[in-house]
């Protein structure tokens, strides 16, 4: 065996610099490996441990090369070195598609053809010493005393490189659009990943091209050094294997980029990691740095926001309701959150004034009320003067027609009250029951019931339903101006999984405002209908999907239309 003490010896200092940076750069490699086993499960975290486990391949066998003179092991080191050349690349392409949200593109079926170069310059390095497939005219060319060579690459070896740095190219194009996308967050990781790879991957073009003053002498090794550090700082010093732009990702593609209202995007350790202006201002975070926790940043777990539905920020008279969607990455693995917060003040404020409102009109107007109509016929029965009568009877028709209201708006807050609830309905008894109701508040009234048929069945609200024939029914009722107003009710299904109910009345016509009104969905004040009780049906419709049409054929013609919906457990009328 051939004494090492010599070569030793004549290793130069930039010689002994050399090797000793490139060991520190291989060491450093394996750090990071140790390091991010602890976020094995990230996306794109094995992907690019196994990119690491291929450059620390290259690194320690080109290293190791620099101190071997025998020809075989030199040679060895040499191929296990374009082992690690071949697999970077494409390893380093999969951990970019991976964490960028892409991992769809990497479990396609096509993927691993991109490993197919890297598998055959594997299985023509472990066999060199058989073939001339990756160089040719072998030979030691010692430089600062290491033990460096030259050879005559072949076209294969060609192919293995520019396949390697060609996806990794690519891979670092992938992370620079990706990261650079999403803000601040990312900005600084995104130079650092990019400036990474320019040193060791300019080294290797020019050791590839065999220009410069010593062509022998691969520098990408020892220049793998700063190439680590930069890794270091973008994988570990901050923020890129604890949070991920697969989040960002399925946020943007939620279209809620450009959403006026408060918006965070949490990932699933549950960290905001992204937040548009208007949050900003809600949460008074302007300087807070992302990625943050959720608690300490809305005063609540996250728990509460999500299943409590509704947000009142501390210190603010302000409520909004939450509304939460999950983002998925392209393999549908849940990735985060995103939180959007709409201000409900004005409608919660709206919605206590019209219960008021309600209350009085439904119990202290309705009380007063029922007191004039007392008085007024008391005066009425007191008296013989006619004008007297007249001015009485005036009051009693005023004051029944506001109490009718008043219990025609009672009836409807009962039924939305109680919730909507569906069950299988005859809608011919229903109709029938409703017919007997309104005949026995108005006797002198005859309402004519025919039906027309195929199955007697409705999957529907009765309650609902029975409350807008009646008030239908009501309307044709009270505006008739015969002594014995007559309406016809039919029940039909002429249209496939319809019940058509329709009324008519030998009264004049609705006039346009009044269906013109319901058609605006509001009223103001030079374009409003006259009563409520339309507008009671309409609101009740809107409950079960149904649907209403005007016509006039010699008095008017209402349709109401109820789809047949899905088959209830409960047992028909």
């Amino acid at each position: 065996m051939t004494s090492t003490a010599p070569f030793i010896d004549a290793v130069t200092p930039v010689g002994w610099a050399l090797l000793c940076g490139s060991l520190a750069a291989g060491v450093g490699t394996l750090a990071l490996i140790w390091y991010l086993d602890r976020h094995r499960g990230a996306p794109g975290a094995a992907w690019f441990m196994a990119t690491l486990g291929a450059q620390a391949l290259w690194i320690f066998a080109y290293t190791g090369g620099l101190v071997v003179e025998a020809p075989f092991w030199r040679a060895s080191a040499e191929a296990a070195m374009w082992v690690g050349i071949a697999w970077l690349g494409p390893l380093f392409l999969a951990f970019a598609l991976a964490y960028t949200g892409r991992n769809s593109l990497v479990r396609s079926w096509g993927f691993p053809l991109v490993f197919a170069p890297a598998a055959v310059t594997a299985a023509l390095a472990a066999t060199h010493p058989f073939h001339s497939l990756l160089w040719q005219n072998f030979r030691p060319a010692a430089v600062f005393g290491l033990a460096t060579v030259q050879y005559t690459l072949q076209p294969w070896g060609y192919v293995a490189a520019v396949v390697s740095l060609g996806t990794a190219g690519v891979g670092v194009l992938l992370l620079v659009e990706t990261v650079v996308s999403y803000g601040p967050l990312y900005r600084n990781e995104a130079i650092a990943v990019a400036l990474s790879t320019v040193a060791p991957a300019g080294a290797f073009v020019v050791w590839l091209s065999g220009v410069g003053p010593w062509p022998s002498l691969n520098l990408a090794a020892v220049l793998f050094l700063p190439h680590v550090l930069l890794d270091a700082y973008a994988f570990v010093g901050t923020h890129m294997f604890d949070t991920n732009p697969t989040t960002q990702r399925a946020a943007e593609r939620s279209a809620l980029r450009d959403l006026d209202d408060p918006l965070l995007v949490v990932d699933p350790e549950e960290r905001v990691v992204n937040m548009n202006t208007q949050a900003r201002e809600l949460f008074a975070a302007a300087e807070i740095g992302l990625p943050f926790p959720v608690a300490p940043l809305v005063g609540t777990d996250l728990g509460t926001l999500r299943n409590g539905g509704e947000f009142v920020p501390g210190g603010r008279d302000e409520v909004y309701a939450v509304s939460t969607t999950q983002l998925t990455d392209p393999t549908g693995s849940e990735v985060g959150e995103l939180f959007v917060f709409y201000d409900i003040t004005t409608v919660r404020r709206q919605k206590q004034r019209l219960s008021v409102l309600n209350r009085i009109l439904r119990h202290n107007l309705r009380n007063r009320l029922n007191v004039a109509q007392g008085r007024a016929e008391l005066i009425e029965s007191e008296t013989t003067d006619p004008s007297i009568r007249t001015h009485t009877a005036a009051i009693r028709q005023a004051n029944e027609k506001l109490l009718s209201i008043g219990e025609r708006i009672r009836d409807f807050q009962n039924v939305m009250d109680r919730g909507r609830t569906i069950s299988t309905v005859d809608p011919v008894a229903l109709a029938e029951r409703v017919a007997t109701s309104v005949n026995e508040a108005y006797p002198d009234a005859r309402i004519d019931l025919e039906t027309d048929i195929d199955e007697r069945q409705l999957n529907t609200d009765r309650e609902i339903v029975g409350l807008v024939l009646r008030n239908l029914l009501d309307n044709a009722i009270v505006h008739s101006s015969q002594a014995a107003p007559a309406v016809e009710l039919h029940v039909t299904d002429p249209i496939d999984q319809r019940v058509v109910y329709e009324i008519r009345d030998r009264n004049d016509r609705i006039p346009n405002m009044e269906i013109d009104t319901l058609d605006a969905d509001e009223e103001s004040a030079l374009h409003h209908g006259q009563g409520i009780g339309l507008w009671i049906v309409t609101w009740c419709l809107e409950y079960v999907d149904g649907d209403i049409r005007f016509a006039y054929d010699d008095g008017n013609v209402v349709f109401v239309m109820l789809p047949r919906g899905e088959p209830a457990s409960s047992s028909p009328d």
